[in-house]
């Protein structure tokens, strides 16, 4: 039988559990249409995959490519590792909807948030659009080598209605709140596959405050699902504050799930014991009977963070902010060599404390390709403090 694309001889690993397998692929239209011995199969291409892994495209459900797309299309790494789908828009920060005047602040939200330099974020994008849905088209006008679906984000949402208000406590009024849940049923009319927030309390905006929708209350989220339900259902992705009222932000995805939305959380649920993925297990059994859709992401191998002089800075306060906003690594150093500089960074380092566990942050060391190892030998922060 002639195929359109054969792929042999190498290790399928179907995504279904069990283990690989040496076997063929043919490939009819878009379709695959037969997976096993194909050695008698002839097709128009023929790929030899002896000694290669041949598997389903990986889909990454949280990642934040929305800046980098502008500059990098190819959308690195994740195009190396046999990513085909990424999900665009995670945690609340994205760059629509962006009035002109909006767009510097959503840059440096983003910066604050994830890290990403916001010269490069203004400079980067065509930041040819204001709605969600404009974003979109821009996106498919970049030509990604990925497919890429997105989620409209909370924070330029909540600011494009509310500005400076959106960051503190205030709940909206009922006309703000009624433009919130406009612009989220818009987007997923246009093509959002949802919409996500952020209610971490260490996602800050520049100033310190926290980034808007972090106390937002369920009466504006059950909005919100229920505008897209109506506009033809989307996905309600956050990423919540178990940490201080897991109780709360519990019943807040349970509202939200009662509108019909799936929701889709990230993060740990409590102490990160056995007990609370026994107590988050109970929980989606008890969404499941009920007919709701609430599931976690899961990360299969730990993650990690670049902290230093050029990335970031181990103390959230005043000085350690001043001591960031200065134009580049070399700065900074200078500053660390003044005496007084340095007195008012020790002081408000014992006070506040590291954001991290300075014994789970190891130095990359002094050679031209940074050291990842960690093994026994490897001293940490924590050791070489003491």
């Amino acid at each position: 039988m002639a195929h359109d694309l054969l792929i042999t001889g190498g290790t399928v690993v179907d995504g279904t559990g069990a283990d690989g397998r040496l076997a063929d692929v043919a490939v009819d239209g878009d379709r695959i249409s037969a997976v096993g011995d194909l050695a008698d199969a002839t097709a128009t291409h023929v790929i030899d995959a002896t000694g290669k892994i041949v598997s389903p495209g990986f889909i990454d459900l949280h990642t934040h490519l929305d800046a980098q797309i502008g500059w990098d299309p190819m959308l690195t790494s994740s195009s190396w590792h046999g990513v085909t789908t990424v999900l665009m828009g995670n945690c609340g920060v994205t760059f629509a909807p962006a009035a002109p005047e909006n767009r510097q602040y959503l840059a440096e939200l983003m910066e604050s948030v994830e890290d990403i330099p916001r010269d490069a974020i203004l400079g980067g994008l065509p930041w040819s659009w204001e709605t969600y849905g404009e974003y979109l088209d821009a996106v498919e006008g970049l030509r990604p080598a990925l497919n890429v679906v997105g989620l409209v984000g909370h924070c330029a949402t909540r600011y494009h209605v509310m500005g400076d208000r959106s960051m503190s406590d205030e709940a909206p009024t009922a006309q703000e709140l009624g433009a919130i849940a406009d612009i989220a049923g818009q987007a997923v009319a246009d093509g959002a596959v949802g919409f996500s927030t952020s209610r971490l309390l260490d996602h800050k905006v520049p100033d310190g405050r926290a980034v808007p929708g972090t106390h937002a209350p369920i009466d504006e989220y059950v909005a919100i699902g229920r505008a897209m339900a109506a506009a033809g259902g989307g996905l309600f992705q956050g990423v919540f504050d178990f940490a201080t009222k897991a109780r709360h932000e519990f019943a807040l995805m349970e509202a939200v799930a009662d509108t019909g939305c799936p929701v889709l959380f990230s993060g740990g649920v409590g102490d990160r014991g056995l007990d609370s993925v026994d107590r988050a297990r109970r929980s989606f059994e008890a969404h499941a009977a009920a007919g709701r859709r609430v599931s976690a992401i899961v990360q299969s191998r730990p993650g990690g963070v670049l902290a230093g002089l050029a990335q970031i800075m181990p103390v959230r306060s005043p000085a350690w902010r001043a001591l960031a906003q200065l134009p580049d690594p070399a700065a900074r150093f200078a500053a660390l060599c003044d005496d007084a500089t340095r007195a008012v960074l020790v002081e408000e380092g014992i006070a506040a404390g590291t954001w991290y566990d300075p014994a789970h942050i190891h130095p990359l060391g002094q050679g031209e390709r940074p050291d990842y190892s960690v093994d026994a030998d490897s001293k940490s922060v924590a050791d070489l403090a003491t």
